[in-house]
Order: structure tokens, then C-alpha cells, then sequence
């Protein structure tokens, strides 16, 4: 019990001597006595200017702690007057005897007012290189065995970046950071709050949430924090974003669960979990875009929506994927998006960001590219109350291919759609790859088209100054009639078609795309008609004009029909050209050749018509005259208004040919009859 009584005894002077020393000391010592000597300390170790207006007070015990007013530190030689770091009062308390432990139990460090002012200036130098002095001596810390904080009390804090160098300016302002006791291995609460402006955006941030402290581990975690956060420019608030945060060191890990997200009346959440974030970047994750209005978002960020030729066109759209990224690559993997009518599945992902490479795997349920296709001139006319000049006509179809965009895209992937329309052509089962290389680009292409197969390569370069586009399409027992209907509103040939052609086009414009349009094309159709002209008709007409009769009304339809129609055509320069066309029917055999200006859209056309033996075909009846007879038919005029003018003249001297070459045969018969008759 005497030595308790002495340890205690000790203890007690020990304290007392302490409380009687600082007493002393803070009686007989002042340390405002001593601000030249420390301004003068601080531009010898860095060169600038200390200014302390405010007062310095010190404490003692249990408590060794110094209070400071208010206090400026100057700027670096040509970063302006601003001071560098500047604050109205800070304070720091360390109790003194837990230190003989090499333990720090600190009390709540409180700063107020604090300005920071952080710049680089166009070369690069910042405005705190050097600051520090160059530390020769760089003696490892005594290492403490324990560490507990009162809690972080910091208010009104303005920080500034601007960064010359980049155009760059960020100032966080009303900057709030407080916390509860920090003790190691305990939990603590945590409480930051700034604003944050960047002209001409605004924002404000705010952070609730639960720390730890692991000293021995080294390791400082973040848990069960709430983030908020709101952006604005002017006063139009751009987005709101609030998300539950866990993150930890050096782990390296960062979780965002519950992500909400609303910009421009846009609703999206998800989740967000990143690992390596100091060493290798790696984040992944699941965004899902409640459904919204395209139209009106486009509105909102102040850009013209186009018109289209459904005025319901984007109006509904969707998206869920899974997210997964690094600092080289992000990709978006069971990805579902939803656009009006049409819902697309699949991947995508984006690489190289400096040069972007993108990657798709898509597949389609159905779309209608007519849809989003500008609308008719008359319905643009009607919609703006005013004509579509040919000025303007020819200005809005000057620029065919974004060439300059072409030229820097890296794309490859496919697309597969169970139903496409696309210039009211109606496909199914379509398959597209694209693969696009710094302006050469190859689209192959397969689809189930009206009841036959298409296949075709469309070959786009870009490289040179003026683009070169080359088609390679086939076509496989396709029926040419609701084909033609579709694409151009009228039946002109029916019938089961197959076709190879392979074209060239060169060009920025359409314009310049047909005057340029060469390559050489081959078709054959099978059990069809040709609309528009009825060639056993125009041949009785023909007929019965020469003998100078009156033409009888037949109610027929005005169409050939054929059992086999082919020919092969070569194009040069925007004109078409075919030197054998052969179409066969029961009553009919023509052949023809001719030209099509695709540029002027007109044709120069001359088909021969042979009637044949048989008479049973379309229209036979009153043609019986005209057997093995070749009648000439001319096809001239524009593509909309083609005129069909049989060569009467042709038709008679072949007729009167035909008569004399019957009388020369009588005429030998005769003469060898009475051959006969002489000699026997």
C-alpha cells in the first residue's frame, strides 16, 4: 500500500509540476512576441509571405493546443495577388500524456474560412512546386502505437482549381466537412458538403455516411453513405443523383448502390462497384433508363428534333444493360433498348477511347426505317406553309455521305432484324454487317425478300477525296411484282425474278451518283406480265388501221404476258444499255435493245415482236395475218409518261414481202409442174 501511495503521490507532483509549469509559461510566455520571427522562418524555407493578423493563443493542460486567427499565405511569383492559402481561425489540441505512450489522442481539429487557391499556369508549373523546401533529410516518423482524433470540424471553405494549361476552372465553395470521434477501429460519422461551380454549371454535393479507421492495416473505409448530388445551369437544374456509397483503402474498392439519376426529365438508376482504382481502373455494374420521350429530351438540351415522316417517330424509348469498363475499354453486355415499336437486344462495346473502335451484336424484332425517314416534299410544303424551292431541294440533298465523319469511324459488328422496311421494301430475317476502317467501309447483307432471297455487299470508300460506292446484289426467285409495288408504287413486271448485278457510283451527291453509275447487271423472270403495254393488242391495232377498218373495243387488260423474260445490261456513266432481251410467251417471241438515260430519265427503246404459230396465248384471236411476222415497237419517252408506237410501215412491207416471197413459190410450182408435164 506504501508504494500505491507513493506511485499516486509521484503521479500527482508529476501533474502538478505540469499545471504549474504551463501556468508559468502561458504567464511569462506570449507567442504573438514571436510572429516576425516565424514569418521571417517561413520565406527563408519558401520563399513567401507570411501575414498573421489574427492572434495566436496557446493551452497547456490537459491540453497542448494552439489556436490561430486569422492568417494568409502569398501566392507563387506570377500566379496573381491572390494569397495561396489564406483562413480566419484554426485550432489543434494534443493531450500530453498519452504522448509519453506514443499515443496521440488529438481533440477536434477545427478550421473556419479556410481559401485555397491551387493553379497551374500554362506551361505547367504549379503554384505549390517547391513549397515545401527540398527535404534532405527524410528520417522515417517514429512510428505511434495509437491515434484518436476529437473530430474534424471545417466550415465555410472555399478551394479553387484553374488550370491554365487546359482551359480549366473549378471552384468548390461553401466547402463543410465534420465527423465524429476518430478512434482506431471504431466507427465514426462523417458529414461533406460543398458547392461546386464551373461556368456555366453549378452544383452541390453532400456526403452522410460512416467512416472507420484500421491503423495497422492502414486501411480507412467509407460505409452507409448517402450522396447527393445537383447540378444546374442558370436557373435550370441539369440533374439530380443520390446513391448509397461504401469505399475503402487501400483496398481500392468503391461500391454505388441504389444509383438515382434524373437530367432533363430523364430517369435512370442503377449500380456501380469499382476495384483497383488507384493501380488499374476496373468498374462494373447495371444501368437501367426508365422509358422517356426522345423528342422532348432533345428539346430540353436545346436541340431541333428532325422531322420525320411519322410524326410519332421518336416518342417512346428504354434501355437496361450491364455495364463493365475500364481506362481502355467499356462494354454493355445483356443490353435491351427500346425505340417507339422496336426492341433491340444484344452487346456493345467501345475501345481505345483517343481513336474510338465500337463493337455491336444486335438483334431487332422489327423496324421501319421509313419511319424516321424526313418526310415527302408536298408534306414539308404543307407542314412549313411554303414551296420547296430546286435550290433547296438540291442544298438539302447536297451532302449524301457525312464524308469527314466516315473518314474517323472504327465500327464493326451485326445486326439481325426479324422484320425490316426500309424504302416501303418489306424484308425478313435480315442480316447486316458492317465493319468500317478510317473510311473504308463494307456492309454485306441478307435477307428473306417477297418470298425469294437477297444478297448483296455494298462496298463505301471514303479514302479519297471523292467517294466510290460499289454494289454487288443478287437476287433468288424473289416475285418482282409487290417488290416493284412497294418500292414504286406500280406493278410495271410481275413474275418470279432472279438477278445479279454489280454497279459502281462515284460522288458526294445523288446528282453525282447517277451521272456517274456504271457496272453491268444480268435478269431473267419467269411466268410474269409486263404492265403498261398490251403488244397483241397494238398489233391488231396496227392490223386493222391497214386495211382501214374501224377498231372494235376489246376489254382486256393492258399487260404481256411471258413465260420467259431476260436480258443482261450495261451501264456507263448514268446510261443504261441492253442489246438482248428475249421474253417468250404463247403467242408473242420479242427480242429488243435499246437505252435508259437514269440521269434525264428517259428511254429509247426498240423491241421486235414475232407472232408464232400457235394462237392460243393472250389475244391470239384476229392475228391469224400476222403469223412469223416481226413487228417493230418503239418505247420512247419519259420513265412517267413511256409511249409504245408499233412500226406500221415495217409491218406492211413485211406483209408485202411475205405475199411476194407466196407468189415466187406458186410461181415455181407451176413451172415445175409443166416441166413434168413436158418431159412425160
Amino acid at each position: 500500500m506504501r508504494t500505491l501511495a507513493k506511485v499516486t503521490a509521484g503521479i500527482a507532483g508529476v501533474v502538478l509540476l505540469v499545471i504549474v509549469g504551463g501556468g508559468a509559461l502561458l504567464l511569462f510566455f506570449d507567442p504573438n512576441d514571436y510572429k516576425p520571427e516565424i514569418i521571417a522562418l517561413v520565406k527563408e524555407r519558401t520563399g513567401r509571405e507570411l501575414s498573421i493578423p489574427g492572434k495566436i493563443s496557446l493551452t497547456v493542460f490537459p491540453w497542448l493546443g494552439v489556436k490561430l486567427g486569422e492568417a494568409r499565405l502569398s501566392n507563387a511569383p506570377g500566379f496573381g495577388d491572390q494569397p495561396f492559402v489564406a483562413l480566419q481561425s484554426a485550432q489543434l489540441r494534443v493531450k500530453l500524456l498519452p504522448l509519453l505512450k506514443k499515443q496521440v489522442e488529438l481533440g477536434t481539429v477545427s478550421v473556419s474560412g479556410l481559401t485555397l487557391n491551387l493553379a497551374k499556369d500554362k506551361s505547367g508549373k504549379t503554384n505549390w512546386a517547391g513549397l515545401a523546401g527540398e527535404e534532405k533529410d527524410k528520417a522515417r516518423p517514429a512510428q505511434l502505437s495509437a491515434l484518436a482524433i476529437g473530430g474534424m470540424d471545417m466550415t465555410d471553405a472555399t478551394i479553387v482549381w484553374d488550370d491554365k494549361s487546359s482551359g480549366v476552372r473549378y471552384t468548390f465553395n461553401k466547402l463543410t466537412l465534420r465527423s465524429g470521434a476518430l478512434a482506431d477501429k471504431k466507427p465514426f460519422g462523417i458529414k461533406l458538403a460543398f458547392g461546386l461551380e464551373s461556368a456555366p454549371l453549378r452544383g452541390r454535393f453532400a456526403l452522410d455516411g460512416e467512416g472507420r479507421i484500421d491503423l495497422a492495416a492502414a486501411s480507412y473505409q467509407l460505409t452507409d453513405a448517402k450522396l447527393t448530388m445537383e447540378i444546374e445551369r442558370g436557373k435550370e437544374r441539369l440533374a439530380e443523383l443520390s446513391a448509397e456509397l461504401d469505399a475503402a483503402l487501400p483496398q481500392q474498392t468503391l461500391a454505388l448502390e441504389d444509383i438515382k439519376l434524373i437530367s432533363h426529365g430523364l430517369g435512370a438508376s442503377g449500380v456501380l462497384k469499382g476495384e483497383k482504382l488507384l493501380d488499374a481502373p476496373a468498374f462494373s455494374g447495371a444501368l437501367k433508363v426508365v422509358e422517356f420521350n426522345p423528342r422532348e429530351l432533345m428539346n430540353r438540351l436545346g436541340i431541333k428534333p428532325p422531322q420525320t415522316a411519322d410524326s410519332s417517330a421518336l416518342t417512346k424509348a428504354a434501355l437496361e444493360t450491364q455495364i463493365s469498363a475500364t481506362a481502355q475499354r467499356i462494354n454493355f453486355t445483356k443490353l435491351t433498348l427500346r425505340l417507339d415499336d422496336t426492341t433491340a437486344t444484344g452487346s456493345v462495346n467501345i475501345s481505345n477511347f483517343s481513336a474510338p473502335l465500337t463493337g455491336f451484336r444486335l438483334a431487332l424484332n422489327e423496324l421501319d426505317l421509313d419511319r424516321y425517314l424526313p418526310p415527302p416534299n408536298d408534306a414539308r410544303m404543307k407542314n412549313e406553309g411554303k414551296p420547296v424551292t430546286p435550290a433547296g431541294a438540291a442544298a438539302a440533298g447536297a451532302a449524301l455521305f457525312p464524308v469527314e465523319t466516315l473518314r474517323q469511324l472504327s465500327l464493326n459488328g451485326e445486326l439481325r432484324a426479324a422484320k425490316l422496311k426500309a424504302k416501303n421494301l418489306r424484308l425478313s430475317d435480315a442480316i447486316v454487317t458492317l465493319g468500317a476502317n478510317n473510311g473504308d467501309i463494307k456492309v454485306p447483307m441478307s435477307a428473306k425478300l417477297y418470298e425469294g432471297k437477297y444478297n448483296g455487299a455494298t462496298h463505301l470508300d471514303v479514302r479519297s477525296r471523292t467517294p466510290l460506292l460499289t454494289l454487288e446484289e443478287s437476287l433468288q426467285g424473289v416475285q418482282a411484282g409487290p417488290l416493284l409495288k412497294d418500292l414504286f408504287g406500280k406493278e410495271r413486271i410481275t413474275g418470279k425474278v432472279v438477278m445479279d448485278a454489280k454497279l459502281t457510283l462515284r460522288g458526294v451527291t445523288s446528282a453525282e451518283m447517277k451521272q456517274t453509275l456504271s457496272g453491268k447487271a444480268a435478269f431473267s423472270f419467269t411466268d410474269g406480265v409486263v404492265k403498261g403495254v398490251n403488244i397483241a393488242k397494238l398489233l391488231r391495232e396496227a392490223q386493222v388501221a391497214l386495211k382501214g377498218q374501224p377498231l372494235s373495243a376489246i376489254d382486256e387488260p393492258n399487260q404481256t404476258d411471258f413465260s420467259e423474260l431476260s436480258g443482261t445490261v450495261t451501264l456507263v456513266n448514268g446510261v443504261a444499255r441492253n442489246e438482248d432481251l428475249s421474253a417468250k410467251s404463247p403467242l408473242l417471241r420479242v427480242t429488243g435493245r435499246g437505252s435508259a438515260d437514269l440521269v434525264n430519265e428517259r428511254m429509247d427503246y426498240l423491241a421486235s415482236a414475232t407472232v408464232v404459230a400457235s394462237l392460243e396465248g393472250q389475244g391470239g384471236r384476229g392475228l391469224e395475218q400476222l403469223k412469223g411476222l416481226t413487228v417493230p415497237i418503239r418505247i420512247s419517252g419519259p420513265f412517267s409518261n413511256l409511249s409504245y408506237r408499233p412500226d406500221v410501215e415495217a409491218i406492211v412491207k413485211g406483209r408485202a414481202q411475205e405475199k411476194l416471197e407466196e407468189k415466187k413459190q406458186d410461181l415455181q410450182q407451176k413451172l415445175q409442174e409443166k416441166l413434168r408435164n413436158l418431159f412425160q
